[in-house]
């Protein structure tokens, strides 16, 4: 027996029970609206609004010590890491007068001048979970981030897909598509959402926009998170994200590539550094003017090249920790004062012993 009518549509049955769930979701987003409307009348703290004019650390003078890193897995925690391929910058005590003390991490800001990095993907949704979203009341947890291709107008473009964990009366799975760009005007990262599915209707987005709901009513962020929502977009301060130390330079240009967000920074000033000591050291940190602290070692008017001793792969330097390798590595001292010191990869050092 053909259960279909007469013009081919669904049996009854199906379409009073599709029916049935419509007007679940829509009634639970009404209920959600009158929610968000009265936590809102109620709410003290707004979330802070960022943006403005692109603030250095410092003026363009120099206060600390020139830095120059060139292929290096620069490691902030345990957790979080970026890959520098080149960077120039300067290192700034926060106390006037002081030297750079690389024992406390807190103790001073880089000033980026210019430098091409990337972030893995992972370390962002870490980031994400532990850091930004990591507090009593957050609306969002267990979140997942990819880089995904999607088609538009016939060409390939690279989205952030974001997925996890939302409460709004109660905690409700979500799956979130959208563009990620740069706000150049602002230095700001910009997550605009294009396609938001949950309770596995990918109408969401639509009905949403039906009640006048968007993320920003939806979830309210406290201040200093480091990000805010703005209607449909989540705005982010890149460099407030990330742990110490205090980071700093005119983000200028970010590319999504597979599995990993790639950032350009350029301030357009220039640091005329000498020649290296080793000037065939593909991977390498350098330190240059100023004055400087390691442990009990001070280095006055400094001018130090620290070098991975193997070449072949990225130099793994863990800042907070780099005692360690420095403990299995030697140092030259040349004629002209410059100091050439050879350490291995951090990573490296747990083959070697404790």
């Amino acid at each position: 027996m053909n259960t279909e009518n007469q013009q081919g549509q669904p049996p009854i049955w199906k379409r009073l029970l599709h029916l049935s769930i419509v007007v679940a979701v829509v009634g639970t987003l009404a209920f959600v609206a009158l929610r968000v409307l009265t936590s809102q009348l109620s709410q003290k703290d707004k979330p802070l609004e960022l943006g403005g004019a692109p603030v250095p650390v410092q003026s363009r003078t120099l206060r600390g010590t020139y830095l120059a890193l060139k292929n290096l897995n620069f490691k902030l925690t345990d957790e979080i890491e970026m890959k520098v391929h080149s960077l120039v910058g300067e290192t700034i005590p926060f106390k006037k007068g002081a030297m750079t003390n690389f024992d406390d991490v807190n103790s001073f800001a880089i000033d980026i001048y210019q430098a091409e990095a990337e972030v893995d993907v992972k370390i962002l949704q870490y980031i994400f979970n532990q850091i930004v979203f990591n507090y009593e009341g957050t609306p969002l947890k267990n979140l997942k981030m990819e880089f995904i291709n999607v088609e538009n107008d016939g060409k390939t473009e690279k989205r952030l897909k974001l997925s996890g964990d939302m409460k709004l009366v109660f905690w409700l799975g979500f799956e979130m598509i959208g563009k990620m760009y740069l706000d150049k005007e602002n230095v700001l990262l910009i997550i605009e959402a294009e396609s938001i599915k949950s309770l596995g209707n990918p109408m969401t987005k639509t009905m949403l926009d039906i009640v006048g709901l968007d993320l920003e009513k939806l979830l309210p962020i406290p201040r200093g998170r480091g990000l805010v929502m703005k209607e449909n977009k989540i705005i982010v301060e890149p460099f407030s994200i990330f742990p110490p130390p205090k980071i700093g330079g005119y983000l200028s240009e970010i590319k999504l590539l597979d599995n990993s967000l790639w950032l350009k920074i350029d301030n357009e000033f220039k640091v005329k550094f000498p020649p290296l000591p080793d000037p065939k050291a593909a991977n390498y940190l350098m330190l240059y003017k100023g004055d400087v602290k390691f442990g009990k070692l001070r280095m006055i008017d400094a001018y130090l090249q620290m070098i991975d001793q193997d070449q072949k792969d990225i130099f793994d330097f863990y800042l907070k920790k780099y005692t360690r390798p420095l403990g299995f590595g030697y140092s030259k001292i040349r004629p002209d004062g410059s100091v050439l010191a050879y350490i291995p990869d951090y990573n490296d050092t747990f083959t070697k012993g404790k």
